[in-house]
């Protein structure tokens, strides 16, 4: 894997290596600078491994920014190479590691089949003809590892083989199962009809493959479709082989340096696909689209400024031609909005501000100063109803997040969920959960939207747990409230009345002296997955048990800084896993978890709960009982949802943990 190969920047130029000033050639520059660490040929020396792996899957800008800005905290030194022999150092380099088109074929032109014994194939992508075992023959750009390959072909296909010395066979792709969205469908529910693994067989799961990931805070949900899966980090995303974790291209840019946001963290929850593109947030708050072929870029566009607040995390949504996409920002004071980009060209279609101007009727709910920086934020990938054309969206907080002196009233649209016309961004309604929130209770959870009979009649429902411990059940086609239960311990709100609003209790809102209240900022839930399943009519989720004390201050809008009026105290959380009747909100069973996380949940067909559990472990429950039926230890902080897909007629399961995508499957 190529992750395993970061490592190497920290030995690439080290000053143990220097000698004396380097000629004008590529090659006496590597020869005088790198060879005495690095060997000769670059491929790992007595004092150095090899860096071919490093340089075949990193820039020319990465590289030049690395040998000119140096690690000097890892004992790596900076270099001022003069611009032409650094431009010829690279070269060198490119050729050594096979990344120039007439050497990485060691020779080879592609105009006759390999043979067995007669050609080493390099271990960077390179050009060739592979000649397979039933006779066929196929040839463009060919990656290959010691048991698999890929090849890319001129119609923009990727084969899918695996080897044996050189005897390569294509891996059949159907029947398969794609993952195409966030959530695996535009519902938001995340549910599979998948049942190759199921409660009988489940004690067969496995680890597949892991692709290993060096990112501090790992929120990806893959996105398969058709055998290729694919995968961000911080600024950066990946193609890889499904079945076996073998990278077929990547995509990377810097990070921007001062952001204080969770996308300063290096948060990013994943991609969407449309046709032969690959679309991503950066944590600067721009949009890309990027070529699904070779991962190059296509497009750009800044959907907000940095100098204004503006960050992003969430994996866009695909509705049509358009692509959506929120921003996260709220902790620095940025207006939300969700906008839609066209996806052929990223010209922006509509926007929809969760933060009305003054002078909008909206604004009348905001009395202060306050209005101008309301946050609002829109950081969590909404859900698409194509019969009603329309998209629902949750809304961030207002800001300050615990202090409502200078924001009176319910402070529209935040702690919201929108309604909005998928071709226009019109509102056709909305649903405030937490009407002037003072407690960092945004309604960044998912929004499930579910076709269930409702008091005997059949309805367009949405569902949701929000982070202020309430369930919500909801009519999707005007917003009308049909239940809210608290699923944890609310001390804030006895319930909510026939007109929707909340039923306040004494300890609603913090104090100067400080307020204990419950749940606590970080909720009853957060923005990790839920799910219901047709199959039990139980819906799952995460559940936190915890409270807070609140304390009330003055905290001014200051630039790149965490914009809250409020100083929490929270208790350690209890955690659970829980099921309950959408019908009266009643939980059926739970799971208690020794330690919190921040992991999500799928069910699927074959009677299985999958969850990122406690102490690392991968847990399959059984989804009618909550019953362990196997739990896999690889040592996770998980941080992400889990989604399944198939390829080749066998079902996976695939959860980011902490330090790399894990990928699960039945062994025979």
């Amino acid at each position: 894997m190529t992750r395993l190969l970061a490592g190497l920047l920290l030995f690439l130029f080290t000053s143990s290596c220097l000698a004396q000033s380097p000629a004008s050639g590529g090659d006496a520059v590597f020869e005088a600078r790198c060879s005495i660490c690095h060997g000769g040929d670059g491929s790992g020396g007595g004092r150095a491994p090899s860096l071919l792996g490093f340089v075949r899957y990193h820039t020319d800008p990465e590289l030049k920014s690395l040998i000119h800005d140096g690690r000097v905290e890892k004992g790596m030194p900076s270099f001022d190479f003069s611009s032409e022999d650094l431009d010829r150092l690279l070269s060198h380099l490119r050729t050594l590691a096979g990344s120039n088109a007439a050497m990485s074929t060691a020779g080879y032109t592609g105009n006759a089949p390999m043979k067995a014994g007669k050609y080493k194939p390099p271990p960077g992508p390179h050009p060739g003809t592979v000649h397979l075992v039933d006779g066929r023959n196929l040839s463009g750009t060919v990656i290959e590892s010691d048991y698999s390959a890929q090849v890319l072909t001129k119609d923009g296909t990727y084969h899918l083989l695996t080897r044996d010395g050189q005897h390569y066979n294509e891996k059949p792709i159907l029947p398969k199962r794609d993952w195409t969205t966030y959530n695996g469908n535009d519902s938001g529910n995340r549910f599979s009809t998948l049942k190759q693994i199921d409660t009988a067989n489940v004690n067969r799961l496995s680890l597949a493959w892991l692709f290993p990931f060096d990112a501090s805070r790992l929120e990806t949900t893959p996105i398969v479709k058709d055998g290729v899966m694919y995968i961000t980090g911080w600024n950066e995303a990946y193609a890889l082989d499904s079945a076996t974790g073998q990278q077929l291209w990547m995509y990377r840019q810097p990070h921007t340096k001062g952001l204080v946001s969770e996308a300063g963290r290096g948060t990013n929850r994943g991609v969407a696909i449309w046709n032969d593109s690959v679309f991503m947030v950066t944590d600067n708050a721009h949009l890309l689209a990027l070529s699904r072929i070779d991962g190059h870029k296509l497009w750009d566009v800044e959907m907000g400024a940095v100098i204004d607040g503006y960050s992003a995390t969430a994996a866009p949504l695909v509705v049509g031609d358009l692509i959506i996409s929120g921003v996260a920002g709220g902790e620095e004071g940025a207006r939300g909005f969700v906008s839609a980009y066209k996806a052929s060209t990223g010209e922006r279609v509509w926007r929809f501000y969760s933060i009305p101007q003054r002078g909008e009727k909206a604004a009348s709910t905001w009395v202060g100063s306050a209005l101008e920086h309301g946050c609002g934020a829109t950081w969590l990938t909404g859900s698409y109803d194509a019969a009603l054309d329309m998209i629902y969206w949750t809304t961030g907080n207002p800001c300050p997040d615990f202090n409502g002196d200078e924001r009176k009233g319910d402070n529209l649209y935040t702690s919201s969920v929108v309604a909005l016309s998928a071709k226009t961004g019109e509102l056709k309604w909305y649903y405030q959960f937490t009407p002037h929130d003072t407690h960092d209770w945004d309604a960044e959870q998912p929004v499930l939207l579910v076709d269930q009979p409702w008091n005997g009649k059949p309805r367009k429902l949405l569902i949701h747990a929000n982070r202020n411990g309430f369930f919500f059940v909801l009519d999707r086609k005007n917003g009308e409230l049909l239940l809210a239960k608290p699923f944890v311990k609310t001390t804030w709100a006895s319930g909510y009345d026939r007109s929707g609003r909340p039923i306040l209790t004494d300890s609603s809102e913090s104090s100067e002296k400080g307020e204990l209240i419950c749940p606590a900022s970080s909720g009853g839930t957060n923005w990790y997955s839920s799910s219901w399943n047709p199959q039990t009519k139980l819906f799952y989720l995460r559940a936190n048990e915890w409270c807070a004390v609140y304390k009330k201050q003055q905290d001014p809008l200051i630039e790149n800084r965490w914009y809250g009026g409020v100083a929490p105290n929270q208790s350690n959380a209890e955690s659970y896993l829980r099921a309950l009747d959408i019908s009266t909100g009643k939980k059926i069973w739970e799971k208690p978890l020794s330690t919190n996380n921040r992991g999500g949940v799928l069910s699927t067909a074959g009677g299985l709960i999958f969850a990122g559990g406690p102490s690392g472990t991968f847990l399959a429950l059984d989804a009618r009982t909550g019953k362990t039926l196997k739990h896999i230890n690889v040592g996770q902080d998980w941080q992400a949802s889990p989604m399944t897909f198939m390829v080749g007629g066998k079902q996976f399961v695939a959860l980011a943990g902490a330090s790399g995508v894990f990928v699960f499957s039945l062994v025979p």
